[in-house]
């Protein structure tokens, strides 16, 4: 089936995540313990299904590993990881190629879309990529985190295509190329080097000649 719309994940997807690591150093001394707990408690919200009320319930997971309320937590995330940290990104140069890929894909009639498990936010912006997107939305908006597959079948309805019509680009083997694959999607897996995974439909390392290197991926039928 030919592909109708191409979407991303954000995080390490955009840019490459050495360049983040290198600019969060400082937050992560700052906040180590409690990156620590937060990591601990996303893996425990992995593990759960159709979560009515998502930052809630992270609240009182999180909020019982650091002993405090789940008011005091909620506040904390989202000053700490929702705010403070999106402005490290202010600092992170997305891989090479990635606006003339993005604005290629529009070019070609093709349908946009960001799935992250974080809240897009202003990332989008600080990436020099905001307005070409039909489609911008967290996991967490789903009750669900990746890799489960109903974050990628909401993100296949909001584009208003069929999962197979769909190549969902994303840097992360187990969430992303997993989660996709498992929706139904064709994946691209980019690692900055050239790692492949048989499960991936194409692996990339950076956006250059993006449109050139999955042409065989969109006329396919």
């Amino acid at each position: 089936m030919a592909i109708k719309a191409v979407a991303f994940d954000i995080d390490g997807t955009l840019y490459p995540n050495r360049r983040m690591v290198f600019h969060s150093i400082p937050f992560l001394i700052t906040h180590f313990s409690l990156v620590k707990e937060f990591n601990e408690a996303r893996k425990e919200l992995r593990k759960l299904e159709n979560i009515s009320d998502f930052r809630k319930t992270q609240s009182e997971i999180l909020g019982k590993r650091l002993n405090i309320t789940p008011g005091e937590t909620a506040h904390l995330v989202e000053k700490i990881f929702y705010k403070k940290w999106e402005n490290v990104f202010k600092r992170v140069r997305p891989y090479a190629g990635l606006q003339k890929a993005i604005e290629d894909l529009k070019a070609r009639n093709l349908r946009l879309g960001v799935l992250s498990d974080f809240p897009v936010g202003n990332k989008l912006n600080y990436f020099s990529v905001d307005g070409h997107w039909d489609v911008a939305m967290s996991s967490e908006e789903t009750g669900y985190l990746k890799p489960h597959a109903k974050p990628f079948l909401v993100l296949a309805e909001k584009l208003g295509c069929k999962p197979e019509e769909i190549l969902y680009v994303g840097n992360s083997y187990k969430y992303d190329v997993i989660g996709a694959s498992a929706a139904g999607m064709k994946t691209v897996y980019i690692q900055w080097q050239g790692k492949e995974v048989p499960e991936a439909d194409l692996t990339i390392r950076n956006y250059r000649h993006f449109s050139r290197k999955i042409e065989f991926l969109l006329r396919e039928e």
